[in-house]
């Protein structure tokens, strides 16, 4: 019973803000960000981590549990590679302090009002549209000033347990960039796939230590990547939510 009035409430009240959040701060935010993008859409990227932040905040308030757990990250710019369980995860990389990132994601994002521009602005990659010696150079430049890249090997959020694909550790191998394990857990539960109501749940969000490509050695390097990075996320989330 107290479960479900509290997921009534954090989907009736709680997820109507976030919506707001999102609504309103674009809508302010929209004309400067027109006018003053920064280099290379830096600003852009700025304004999406605040507003990742308000959605973080608001997933607080939801849950019946919070952990993050931060590891020195390296120096150089990194591609991220976290788990993918729910259309939240998108914001939880912000609570890591990751706050000049370039997603690449699916094409579908692209096509909603409003996102769409901010996607563009920031210089959002297109997973789908985007040929790979166009993509491979995109984020070499990326890379280059100064920017993280942030993926989700396993791709759909349907399948948690879905195996990482190898772009990602390709891309690793061939900027010579370190992999950042994110691990993020609880998700899939607080806003499941395909749905619209908001569970309590238990949010676990933590940086592991990075994975470097120099480590891994043959033809094969880069699916070895993507079976240690995953390893190492399974493992550290079965010891925080088992």
């Amino acid at each position: 019973m107290m479960h479900a009035l509290r997921t009534l409430f954090n989907t009736a009240i709680i997820g109507s803000s976030a919506i707001l959040w999102l609504f309103v701060s674009g809508l302010v935010a929209g004309p400067f960000l027109w006018l003053f993008s920064g280099t290379k859409g830096r600003n852009v990227r700025k304004f999406v981590y605040w507003q990742s932040r308000g959605i973080l905040f608001c997933m607080r308030l939801c849950s019946s549990g919070w952990k993050t757990q931060q590891t020195a990250r390296p120096k150089e710019p990194c591609i991220v590679a976290a788990n993918h369980a729910s259309s939240l995860d998108l914001y939880c990389v912000a609570a890591l302090g990751f706050d000049n990132v370039v997603y690449i994601t699916k094409g579908w994002v692209f096509k909603l009002p409003f996102f769409r521009y901010v996607m563009n602005g920031a210089g959002y990659l297109d997973a789908e549209k985007t040929p790979p010696e166009k993509m491979l150079a995109k984020c070499q430049e990326a890379l280059q000033n100064g920017c993280d890249i942030v993926l989700f090997p396993q791709g759909s959020r349907k399948n948690p347990n879905a195996r990482f694909k190898s772009g990602a550790f390709y891309l690793a191998e061939k900027t010579g960039a370190p992999i950042v394990p994110v691990a993020i857990g609880g998700t899939g539960e607080m806003l499941p796939a395909e749905s619209i109501t908001l569970h309590p749940a238990k949010i676990v969000l933590k940086s592991l230590p990075a994975v470097y490509p120099k480590d891994f050695q043959g033809e094969l390097a880069h699916l070895e990547m993507a079976r240690e990075t995953k390893n190492r996320i399974m493992q550290s989330l079965q010891e925080d939510l088992q």
